[in-house]
């Protein structure tokens, strides 16, 4: 396994991991006065604007936890690209 490897499996399964860790702590902190978390409730937007939605003691844990989720998936997304840039440079590039 290469380094890109397990920096891709490494971030992508700890972003996967702090986003659902994320999505737990909102459901645990939810506001009485918002309708309760079911399948329609859009997570995306439960992370994006916790205090609407989870009390305002837990709202900057979300974000925080919700934000390097996201930083997390931002660098498996990096390392897709730049494997995938260099099989093609090596596949494009001057034959011995």
């Amino acid at each position: 396994m290469s380094p890109v490897q397990a920096i891709f499996l490494t971030s992508l399964f700890g972003g996967v991991v702090s986003l659902v860790a994320a999505v737990g702590v909102a459901r645990l902190n939810w506001r009485r006065d918002v309708a309760p978390f079911g399948r329609r409730t859009d997570s995306v937007k439960v992370l994006a604007r916790p205090a609407s939605y989870a009390a305002a003691s837990a709202a900057g844990s979300i974000r925080t936890l919700a934000g390097i989720g996201y930083g997390l998936l931002g660098v498996a997304i990096l390392c897709l690209l730049y494997q995938f840039f260099a099989d093609a440079a090596r596949a494009l590039g001057p034959k011995p």
